[in-house]
């Protein structure tokens, strides 16, 4: 087996190469832009093969599928800021990007999976339109599609802005005290993917998928933690949907404690 991942620099990109390496033998190619993070991620996995190439260039993106029964494909522009400012990037990555990893992975006959996002689901912001986009030209190309919320400490995440605002003893600074938002762990996201491989096309979420209130998040860090409320920003949502039909919604689901969240973060950072 020869396992491609897209985008694998990044946070589940690191995750899922030290599950491949731990519990697999087989070969793993790990393709992304950034020059400095393969320099750097080559120290802890030396054996992997790293190829420096953009999704956005399709003969790029052709040579390196060549030869690989499997394609993760995590490479995409997340933010919903970047979206909003640069909507041509988002496009060009998250859509015309897709398409190129999807005709590759058909023309040489690899399986692939989208990693997405609930976002994707009624989407009010650019980058959730250009995921629903690239969700449609997966499963249209035969492909998968695993959807589920924020992968809790993953880069950029809001836990280790309120890490350092509790360390400071600031203000934690939050959008609206009524925010839901869907958390799953980096083993519940690999899980997903590793049983999206073992079927046909198709989408598939997580099970019993858990969500928390922005307010508890703080207060799992202080007990006592006093916020300072900006409003809700463009392209935000208060809650979020996995699936509209049926729905499960942030607001409604099942929701980590206080000390449940404590636990997560003591895992996680």
């Amino acid at each position: 087996m020869r396992y491609l991942i897209t985008g694998g620099t990044g946070s589940f990109g690191k995750k899922y190469v030290k599950w491949l390496t731990e519990n697999t033998d087989a070969e793993i190619v790990v393709f992304s832009r950034g020059e400095e993070k393969q320099w750097k991620m080559k120290k802890e996995f030396p054996n992997v093969e790293y190829v420096i190439g953009d999704i956005r260039d399709s003969d790029s993106i052709n040579r390196v599928v060549e030869g690989c029964t499997h394609v993760i494909h995590a490479a995409a522009l997340k933010h919903v800021a970047t979206g909003e400012n640069q909507p041509w990037e988002t496009i060009q990555t998250n859509i015309i990007g897709t398409q190129n990893v999807v005709d590759s992975s058909y023309f040489h006959r690899a399986k692939m999976v989208l990693l997405s996002t609930d976002k994707a689901v009624q989407p009010v912001n650019l980058y959730g339109a250009s995921k629903m986009a690239a969700e449609k030209i997966t499963i249209k190309g035969g492909q998968r599609v695993t959807r589920w919320g924020n992968v809790f400490g993953s880069s950029g995440s809001i836990l280790h802005i309120f890490k350092q605002q509790a360390a400071t003893g600031d203000l934690f600074t939050i959008t609206d005290k009524r925010m839901t938002r869907f958390i799953i762990t980096y083993d519940e996201a690999i899980e997903v993917v590793n049983f999206a491989l073992a079927h046909q096309s198709g989408y598939f979420l997580p099970d019993n998928l858990k969500a928390i209130n922005i307010t508890d998040l703080a207060f799992a860090f202080d007990e006592n933690a006093e916020f300072s409320e900006m409003g809700i920003q463009p392209g935000e949502k208060l809650d979020e949907l996995l699936s509209f039909d049926p729905v499960i919604s942030s607001k409604h689901c099942s929701k980590y404690t206080v000390e449940e969240i404590r636990g997560l973060i003591n895992a996680s950072l």
